[in-house]
């Protein structure tokens, strides 16, 4: 039903069902809407060939005398039984290679794609033409043929998403525990492939119309039958032109028009609801937007200060906030910690600071401020000019981080030549290598590709990029994911002496407080897209204030205690369309009560710069916990 509904909302979709929608009705009730039967022989004189439309024959008449009308209902139930016959198919042949070709692999995929590579070199009309010459007119030859020569697309398609699919981790658990490769093509895979392969069908149903329409118009229809195709032929070979008879040209080839175009519509509509990723990339232009203005002015003393800021992502019933009112500042110098679960925004909060949002977001509320710019309303021309000179960024996962087909040291130097002028190849080149030996890397590894890395040296490398072009800040997002704990080490020990060498800012965003005390100088806690508690890190982990705070540090393992029992939260982060109204950490919260349920609580301060937003620290608050 959701899936119905998302097309509905589609725009174009829903004029592309009600395109469709209005052919299946005539085609359905052609014997009870056509004013004449168009199978039946009727008696007719010569001024009854191709005669205007008139109150009798509204279309006209055709060269035998035959209602326009009333043929082009009729000729509706063929050309639809021939797209979605043919459609049907090219659906069942082509998905079958293409899962086959796709989950096998090897000689036996290589041998099917190469097979199917055969028939998509060769004109489809052409061969069309061919074997229907050969075997004969009739519907059911020209439905098949159709059929059979068009799932080559539908063929490459599925296969070049069943290869996605058998990769991801559930294939690999469903053949470990003993799954056969049939269960596992019918249960996990074809699943995620057959919504693609609908949106697909529909689009090659439009082909086989349009295929069934020419072969009719060059007199290789079905000529016991009346479709549309048909009726062009009949026309343009019985004198329709040279009578001036547009009447008998114009309709049907208006509803070959029509029907091709609502599928066309419908089909584009489920491929953008089944994979919007197809229509959104990170290449596409950002949505100008005015944000609301932030409530609270920038701090003077620090390098960036964010106010008030709120981030939406465009869902399906309106604006999602994935953040929410978020406001602290990082000084110079300073190494800032975020922290909090998965789906907390910190990524999204720095994301948006940096004006580098995945496509769909934007920035609907609040300032950042670096230095008297602000960078939420500035155009990309000036945001281009700031990257990686001003402010840069180490990206979680290094791997996907880094082009794969090009050499690191082209990739460092690709930043360096893009903002330092002057730099010539030569120069660029000299600083990439000298870039990798700060960060520990040999300076001839520079000619080496990313995969030739292991995992720490390819995090050296992405800091090594960060660095390229001397940046004031750097925002590093989770960099020790998937290292052991030696190589964490030495990563964040890297960071922190190039932090305190260069006098630079640091954002750190983790989940491991551990590296935050080591680390950073302040902390900041986000829970459900808005900041819990935020202060000095001696002082928010040697007493916490907010509960949210108190539970992730006694979640954490304590070297000092070694016998204290670890705590877990239950419960997981609200989502984005079910967030409460009241505290976001309340339905999870051992100490809320009603008020907590019902009141965002706001930040209370405490002291140089610490401060939490919950109720229990309201000065007046009588509390009752669970009440």
């Amino acid at each position: 039903m959701n899936r119905w509904r998302q097309l509905v909302r589609h725009r174009l979709g829903l004029i592309g069902l009600v395109m469709l929608g209005l052919a299946l009705v005539a085609a359905i009730t052609a014997p009870i809407i056509a004013p004449y039967d168009p199978y039946e022989s009727v008696r007719v004189g010569i001024e009854d060939i191709y005669a205007q439309p008139s109150d009798v024959h509204l279309l006209g008449t055709d060269d035998a005398g035959e209602d326009i009308l009333s043929a082009l209902i009729y000729g509706t139930r063929v050309s639809l039984l021939v797209g979605f016959s043919g459609a049907l198919i090219s659906l069942i042949v082509g998905g079958l290679i293409g899962l086959v070709a796709g989950y096998k692999g090897g000689r036996i995929g290589n041998g099917l794609m190469r097979f199917t590579d055969f028939f998509l070199v060769i004109p489809d009309l052409a061969l069309q033409i061919v074997i229907v010459a050969i075997v004969g007119q009739s519907l059911r030859n020209i439905i098949l043929v159709i059929g059979l020569l068009g799932w080559t697309t539908s063929a490459r398609l599925v296969r070049a998403q069943t290869l996605a699919v058998r990769q991801r981790k559930f294939v690999e658990r469903a053949r470990a525990v003993g799954a056969s490769d049939f269960h596992i093509l019918g249960k996990h895979v074809f699943p995620h492939v057959l919504p693609l392969m609908l949106a697909n069908t529909v689009l090659v149903i439009s082909l086989a119309i349009l295929a069934e329409s020419t072969l009719s118009f060059i007199g290789l229809g079905d000529p016991t039958v009346i479709s549309w195709g048909q009726m062009l032929n009949f026309a343009f070979s019985r004198g329709a032109v040279s009578a001036g008879a547009w009447w008998a040209l114009v309709p049907p080839g208006l509803a070959i028009v029509w029907v091709v175009l609502g599928t066309t519509l419908v089909g584009n509509a489920l491929e953008d609801i089944f994979n919007p990723r197809i229509g959104r990339h990170y290449l596409e232009k950002e949505k100008p937007s005015t944000p609301e203005p932030a409530r609270v002015p920038p701090s003077r003393v620090a390098a960036l200060s964010i106010r008030n800021l709120s981030v939406g992502f465009q869902g399906d019933d309106g604006l999602l906030l994935a953040v929410d009112d978020v406001s602290f500042d990082i000084g110079r110098g300073e190494s800032v910690g975020l922290v909090g679960e998965s789906g907390c925004g910190k990524t999204t909060t720095m994301l948006a600071a940096l004006r580098l949002l995945p496509p769909g977001g934007s920035i609907v509320a609040g300032a950042v401020h670096w230095g008297e710019k602000n960078l939420a309303t500035m155009s990309e021309e000036e945001l281009r000019h700031l990257r990686w000179v001003e402010l840069s960024m180490v990206f979680q996962g290094a791997m996907n981080a880094l082009n794969p087909v090009k050499k690191v040291g082209w990739q460092i130097a690709e930043a360096v030549r893009t903002h330092i002028p002057g730099v010539g190849k030569a120069g660029a080149d000299a600083r990439a290598r000298t870039l990798l030996e700060v960060v520990g890397i040999p300076p001839a590894r520079a000619d080496n590709y990313p995969h030739e890395f292991s995992g720490g040296m390819r995090q050296r490398a992405m800091i090594a990029l960060a660095l390229a072009a001397n940046p004031e800040l750097v925002v590093a997002d989770e960099p020790t994911t998937a290292l052991d704990v030696m190589i964490q080490a030495q990563v964040m020990d890297l960071l922190s002496k190039i932090r305190r060498e260069l006098a630079m800012s640091m954002v750190l965003i983790t989940h491991d407080l551990g590296l935050v005390a080591e680390s950073c100088d302040r902390v900041v806690v986000m829970y459900g897209g808005t900041v819990a508690e935020q202060g000095r890190v001696e002082d928010v982990f040697s007493e916490p204030k907010h509960p949210y705070t108190q539970l992730l540090l006694q979640a954490f393992p304590d070297l000092d205690q070694p016998d204290r029992p670890l705590v877990s939260i239950p419960g997981t982060p609200p989502a984005l369309d079910q967030l409460p109204p009241g505290c976001r950490f309340a339905a999870r919260c051992p100490q809320a009560f009603d008020r907590c349920h019902q009141e965002r609580p706001p930040p209370y301060p405490l002291s140089n710069g610490w401060e939490a937003a919950c109720f229990l620290l309201e000065p007046s608050a009588v509390v009752v916990p669970g009440g």
